[in-house]
């Protein structure tokens, strides 16, 4: 059986191969999968060749330091995989593949084995009693800290995505969001007339009825966003209405790069267009094998609610030490506070709902799939996009770091047009999860 080494002896081994120079740079290894992984390291040492150890055992979404000593200027390489929720194994393409790196032995699966020096094996790993594997490199020796994230580089497979239960996370490419599973189910949609700053547009109240889905955790980062315009080139333009002095225009220069205010890679990518997110989603589903989109609106505000019927999904009060916005305006007789006048980082900023996302807090608004309407008169109920309308204008979600209070409400909503670029607009994405 595959199993976890104490910190101890690893600690032990690198103190030996790696000999510690004061400057310190550990190597950690991260799990992004949704599965424990198990990962074998190895180096090249000068006097003893190849050495490689393992097993480490890494629990989804935990990080462990696999060398707690310098590692500088000795590569490290690596191999991992892991054991799906529906059975068989599963190994990453990313630092299995024999064909373009070292190959090298390990032990077997149910082995105590721990470091092979590869000048020691006489007639091959097989011979020898070991597995051979394709190593990659993890860490080029830098003088840094090192660190190594590990991605389940294929799509969730239906048989494992069947067995998601609601608020798992997962994550299906190097730098996809992280997607949590949300129950199906029934909510009614829209605002009571007695709801503090209601609008005609939230109404008539109605079912809608939602089937299993996944939903990003948070908005799509500009660290995503990023990755994704520099892979493909696409054009973000160089204009975005921005915020100046209590007034919003049309400044040229402005993009998701510089949107008027300074930005983290961990903020909501903001200054896109609904058409910058189809292009973003046809990329995604393309990298991760699998169809990602946008949210509908009935879903947003389903999630949005997480099962609650008030005007935020915490209750009837709002203030700035729950969400981001414009504090200088107080909601229902509540209180005032800080006008940040910025976006914040798209996760860990507030509390998660009941589901498990950051949502509903303002921060970015959010575009959504459907096109405007001015009510909900013959509007799906069954969770589906709403594709006829004011398709030029496509409904955005959640208020921002710039909106009143009562924008933020669940069920508030507001139509943008599908070619404009706002400092406060943002998205998050969504799967199915019945392919």
């Amino acid at each position: 059986m595959l199993r976890k080494f104490i910190l101890a002896l690893v600690t032990g081994l690198a103190a030996s191969a790696f000999m510690p120079t004061p400057a310190s740079a550990g190597f950690t290894v991260c799990n992004y999968a949704p599965w424990p992984i198990f990962v074998s390291l190895a180096y090249n040492d000068k006097d003893k060749g190849w050495v490689s150890m393992g097993w480490w055992e890494v629990q989804r979404e935990g990080c462990e330091e696999l060398v707690a000593g310098s590692v500088q200027g000795r590569k490290l390489y690596g191999w991992a995989t892991g054991r799906s929720n529906s059975g068989g194994w599963w190994w990453w393409g990313d630092v299995g593949e024999a064909s373009t790196t070292e190959a090298l032995c390990t032990p077997k699966a149910d082995s105590s084995h721990f470091t092979i020096y590869q000048n020691d094996i006489r007639g091959g790993c097989k011979n020898a009693g070991y597995d051979e594997r394709g190593f990659r490199v993890l860490s080029n020796g830098g003088s840094t800290d090192s660190r190594y994230n590990f991605y389940l580089t294929k799509h969730l497979a239906l048989a494992d995505a069947r067995v998601q239960k609601p608020k798992d996370r997962f994550w299906e490419c190097g730098g996809c969001p992280q997607m949590v599973v949300m129950p199906a189910g029934e909510f009614t949609m829209g605002s009571p007339d007695n709801e503090p700053e209601r609008r005609g547009e939230e109404g008539p109240r109605h079912k809608v009825t939602i089937g299993r889905f996944a939903v990003s955790k948070g908005a799509v980062t500009r660290e995503q966003f990023e990755k994704f315009v520099n892979a493909t080139g696409h054009q973000v333009g160089d204009k975005c209405l921005t915020r100046k002095e209590g007034r919003w225009a049309a400044e040229p220069g402005r993009t998701f790069k510089d949107p008027g205010f300074a930005q983290g890679g961990n903020h909501p990518a903001v200054c896109v267009s609904f058409e910058d997110v189809k292009a973003y989603l046809a990329w995604l589903s393309k990298q991760a094998e699998t169809t990602y989109r946008l949210l509908s609106e009935a879903e947003w505000e389903y999630v949005a609610r997480a099962g609650s019927d008030t005007p935020f999904w915490w209750g009837a009060k709002v203030t700035p030490a729950q969400a981001n916005y414009n504090g200088n305006v107080a909601f229902a007789g509540g209180s005032k506070g800080d006008f940040r006048q910025k976006t914040v980082p798209a996760y860990d900023s507030f509390k998660l709902n009941p589901w498990n996302l950051f949502i509903g807090e303002g921060n970015a608004a959010e575009w959504v799939e459907d096109c405007w309407n001015k009510n909900y008169q013959g509007a799906p109920s069954d969770g589906s996009a709403w594709t006829k309308g004011e398709c030029g204008s496509r409904v955005v979600r959640g208020g921002s770091w710039a909106s009143d209070p009562g924008v933020l409400r669940s069920a508030a909503r507001f139509a943008l047009e599908s070619s404009l670029r706002s400092s406060d607009v943002g998205f998050r994405i969504a799967r199915p999860m019945s392919q």
